[in-house]
């Protein structure tokens, strides 16, 4: 059974070893997923404009909403699959920056960019039904980053199948767990997010690499999955690397 503590405690010594690395995946991870998924408030008033300018602005800000997306489905999602990879990695060996890019070598681009675009989606259907249904949904699938991190050639449907059974009876502790970083994030925002950088987001992560490797032992475990279906990272199957 996994606690916080334990999980922090082996986050923060796997950090030791490849601190610098760490900084800079996370920070790429984080910059993509901005990218792919923001947009910026306006303060432009309307009602100076004429119809044929609110038009042009309406287009040009549809069309910045097409690339994000683009980004996210095309880059992002796939950038996040890699850095899970990364964060596994540095669990057994040390592992350098390059490993973000696992996905988009060796034939895996098209099947995480496939599996990462329905969990995508079904997010963000049940998100149209309310906040709350889209939340549970995206604690369900979290472990399909690193599912196909290990397995990039795991089927969508197994991989949403899996990461559910792996999150049963686990979502709440998830939350509760990403809740004890709050602390962190509010330090940071006096340190204009430097400590942020430096630190905090290279902790979430690697705690996040823990949590996915208790499931999975529990997983195993249970029945729920085949060693041989995993194990791509941490305890490699001869074969599958």
């Amino acid at each position: 059974m996994w606690t916080r503590e334990s999980l922090k405690t082996e986050a923060k010594a796997t950090m030791k070893t490849c601190f610098g690395s760490s900084i800079l995946v996370s920070l790429i991870t984080g910059f993509v997923g901005g990218l792919g998924s923001g947009g910026s408030s306006s303060n432009i008033r309307f009602e100076h404009l004429t119809v044929a300018e609110i038009t042009a602005l309406l287009m040009v800000m549809l069309g910045a909403a097409v690339i994000t997306i683009l980004i996210q489905i095309f880059i992002g999602n796939l950038i996040t699959v890699g850095s899970s990879h990364f964060f596994l990695s540095t669990r057994v060996k040390q592992s350098g920056v390059e490993l973000i890019t696992f996905p988009f070598k060796q034939g895996r681009y098209g099947n995480v960019l496939k599996v990462t675009f329905m969990m995508n989606l079904f997010i963000f259907l049940w998100s149209l039904l309310f906040v709350i249904p889209g939340i549970y949904k995206s604690y369900q699938y979290r472990m399909v980053p690193y599912l196909l991190a290990e397995n990039p050639e795991m089927d969508y449907k197994r991989a949403l199948e899996l990461s559910a059974a792996m999150m049963d009876g686990e979502k709440l502790n998830a939350f509760v767990l990403d809740l004890s970083f709050l602390g962190w994030i509010l330090l940071s925002i006096p340190t204009c997010m430097i400590l942020a950088i430096v630190y905090v987001s290279p902790y979430i992560y690697h705690t996040n690499a823990g949590l996915y490797i208790a499931l999975r032992e529990k997983a195993v475990n249970s029945g729920l999955v085949n060693p041989a279906e995993l194990y791509a990272v941490v305890n490699p199957v001869p074969g599958q690397m």
